[in-house]
């Protein structure tokens, strides 16, 4: 047992004495760029065709590397690098929760709230896929283009005698549900840096949605309501992108978090997102990003007939990539 003790302590030694080498090396590296250099080969000149100091024929050799790709820098030469242009396309699946209630008024002005979870039995839990595409802008401005196309199905009950758009039902009739609510945001960021690693800024969205719910009884009465809602956003967001992280600067890590709300014309809109990604490069020009997060986002108030106090949250991932 002696024996085995001192083979582990010898063991830990060389362990923390090679963990030291390494750091001085790491830490010796010149930095040219925000991240290390992850591919440095090749050289454009073949020896002995420079020109070195003591005249022609020097057998001086210029090294000089045709791919230094940093791993903050690796969509730099698709667009234009010298003024910080990138371009991210992506995809989430949304792990949804649906909570809240609506009301849809009949031409008269009469209306019953229907709870979405409790009467008309929606899914507590869906996946949905949301699709966007981000261009980024000398290194400052963010123009955001988003596709949200959410829809629900459920098949519930009634539990009093109501009214919807016009569909008359009563105490425990049995109701199918379609609820659609597809969404197109146009929104903006503007960053300012706070040193090297923290970058905050305001932000405004415009949502450009259609509301789209449909209630039918058993032998197919029905009653519904599309609409077009415009809602405009402002809000702010802050990213934490840490830069002296050694070889796991290379998946280029970060924190973000962002938050929008407007009421306009009786009718509030709010959201919040938080989440963690990397971005490692995955060729010269391609960054493959990963994030995981959550958020939520509500619509309460009234827009012509609709009276609506409904949520959507939950976790989401959302895989990109960014050129």
């Amino acid at each position: 047992m002696a024996t085995r003790g001192r083979l582990v302590i010898m063991c830990a030694i060389a362990a923390i004495a090679l963990l030291l080498v390494s750091t001085s090396q790491v830490n010796a590296w010149e930095q040219e760029y925000r991240y290390p250099i992850k591919v440095r080969v090749s050289e454009s000149e073949p020896a002995g065709m420079g020109m070195g100091p003591s005249g022609i024929g020097s057998t001086t050799r210029h090294s000089s590397p045709d791919w230094d790709v940093a791993a903050g820098q690796a969509r730099g030469p698709i667009l234009c690098p010298k003024r910080g242009f990138s371009l991210a396309l992506g995809m989430r699946p949304f792990f949804t929760n649906l909570s809240g209630a609506t009301k849809v008024v009949s031409k008269g002005g009469e209306g019953t709230f229907l709870n979405l979870n409790g009467h008309l039995r929606m899914p507590g839990e869906k996946t949905i896929w949301e699709f966007y595409s981000h261009l980024r802008m000398w290194d400052k401005v963010t123009l955001r283009l988003e596709y949200l196309p959410w829809n629900w199905t459920g098949a519930g009950h009634a539990g009093i005698d109501g009214n919807f758009a016009g569909l008359l039902f009563k105490k425990d009739d049995l109701l199918h549900t379609d609820l659609s609510l597809s969404t197109i945001d146009i929104g903006g960021d503007y960053d300012v840096a706070f040193g090297r690693d923290l970058t905050f800024g305001p932000n405004g969205d415009l949502y450009i949605m259609r509301w789209s719910q449909r209630v039918a009884k058993e032998l197919g009465e029905a009653g519904d309501l599309s609409m077009n809602i415009v809602q405009p956003a402002i809000g702010a967001h802050l990213r934490y992108e840490p830069t002296n992280t050694g070889y796991f600067s290379w998946f280029k890590p970060y924190m973000e978090g962002r938050f929008n709300w407007m009421s306009f014309g009786s009718l509030a809109t709010s959201s919040w997102d938080m989440g963690a990604g990397i971005a490692p490069p995955v060729s010269r020009n391609v960054d493959a990003g990963f994030k995981i997060g959550y958020k939520q986002f509500k619509l309460e108030g009234n827009r012509g007939r609709l009276f609506a106090d409904v949520g959507v949250e939950g976790v989401y991932l959302d895989f990109s990539l960014q050129f």
